[in-house]
């Protein structure tokens, strides 16, 4: 077997685990925190607002990183980090003093291991499998979360959100940080190449990559099949920036939707189980959808996929926006499934554009952007709510920026180098 299929399940399972009850946690332990501590909705958004103004500040940092010494260091490191933060936020009893852990400990901890790191491996090792293996690793996440979620709850409601918490972080202690030895550098440190391809053909031979006949020597044939472009010289382009634009309006809406999705189900007339099972349940429904825009976007356009998935989302909240019940509630959600799907796709357009080698720095050049906008939208939500009774407003302005997301992932394309263009004029 190709090597990079171990990190590919090593790194589902790291998600499917570990970064479902990071990520999606949050959602559980919002109500409860908030009960607790005696918080507004903004007050308690606010820490994870927080931890994402943090995570972008870091971004560029620990792409560098990435890059420099390698996924595994990292996965390790972040791992055992957030595993400590959890444990002594569960001994956290006052709102500065849980800010601070989430924001310093938990946050710092997550923000290197769970999706960058995994994603950043699987776009080292492959190429024209980008598509489905990126899927496969955001399924697993998904996946995770039918799971992880609706348990996360039923601990927090018959204990406390603090033995939650140490249990969530002991379990990253023992069970997650040791799947970071699979990440193995790169395919070359091995001797094998991306995809499991045969060694790249000697002068004068043709190989095909991607259904393009490549001649000519092999440093010229790995350049044309890759594309690696430079930090700097990537964010020149318009390329990057209408990616970054697509980037931070789909992520301010499902930041923010995530954030409280929980909360708005209550308030939708759910109670806090059901709404936790109905959260595990739109995240099973993503896996097989999350697979197939994987496999399809390998074949087909990822820009036109892109697109469908954030209009889908978007409906997804207008419907949400005007319904109450169950079922019609559920229909809304299986809509919004199309942001889950989409995720993987975004992560694998920053490969598809500028290449495997600087990936990590340039998807970390991204996310002070995101990240920012993640500072607003989920306090904003939670202002909403709190001034206005009702998440309506939030709903529909998350409507409006998945919409805008898709017309922007539409007009995406791909660059083209100075050189190139002068050549081809």
């Amino acid at each position: 077997m190709f090597y990079g299929w171990k990190i590919v399940w090593a790194g589902s399972l790291t998600n499917a685990l570990g970064g479902s009850l990071h990520w999606q946690g949050f959602q559980v332990l919002f109500l409860p925190v908030s009960t607790t501590l005696n918080l507004s909705h903004a007050q308690t958004a606010l820490a994870f607002s927080l931890a994402r103004a943090e995570n972008g500040l870091l971004g560029p940092l620990t792409g560098w990183l990435t890059d420099k010494f390698g996924v595994r260091p990292l996965m390790i490191i972040g791992t055992l980090l957030a595993g400590v933060g959890y444990i002594l936020l569960s001994q956290m009893s006052t709102y500065l003093s849980f800010v601070l852990v989430y924001l310093f400990v938990v946050s710092m901890g997550g923000s290197i291991t769970f999706m960058q790191a995994t994603t950043t491996s699987l776009n080292m090792w492959f190429v024209k499998k980008r598509g489905i293996t990126t899927a496969i690793n955001s399924a697993a996440f998904r996946l995770g979360s039918a799971i992880t979620v609706p348990l996360l709850s039923i601990i927090v409601l018959r204990y406390s959100w603090q033995t939650a918490s140490m249990w969530v972080g002991l379990f990253l202690i023992v069970a997650i940080a040791p799947l970071g030895i699979y990440f193995k550098r790169s395919p070359e440190s091995m001797g094998l190449r991306p995809d499991g391809d045969p060694p790249r053909p000697t002068a004068g031979r043709t190989e095909t990559v991607s259904g393009v006949a490549l001649r000519g020597d092999p440093a010229r044939v790995e350049q044309d099949a890759e594309e690696d472009w430079g930090v700097k010289e990537a964010m020149k382009t318009r390329a990057f920036w209408m990616l970054a634009l697509g980037t931070v309006l789909r992520m301010s809406a499902h930041g923010a939707v995530f954030v409280h999705l929980i909360a708005i189900l209550v308030s939708k007339g759910q109670d806090q189980q059901i709404s936790a099972n109905m959260v595990g349940l739109m995240a099973a429904v993503s896996v097989p959808l999350i697979l197939l825009a994987g496999w399809a976007s390998d074949r087909f356009s990822r820009q036109k996929l892109l697109a469908v998935c954030y209009m889908s989302s978007a409906a997804a909240l207008l419907l949400l926006t005007f319904v109450d019940g169950y079922w019609p509630i559920m229909v809304a959600l299986f809509l919004f499934t199309g942001t889950e799907a989409g995720a993987s796709l975004n992560w694998a357009m920053v490969g598809d554009l500028f290449g495997r080698k600087k990936y990590a720095t340039i998807r970390g050049m991204l996310a002070p952007m995101f990240n920012g906008a993640l500072v607003v939208t989920p306090v904003l939500a939670g202002w909403i709510y709190d001034t206005q009774g009702s998440y309506d407003y939030a709903l529909m302005g998350g409507c409006v920026l998945f919409a805008l997301a898709a017309v922007a992932f539409l007009m995406l394309k791909r660059p083209v180098r100075a050189v190139r263009r002068a050549a081809s004029e």
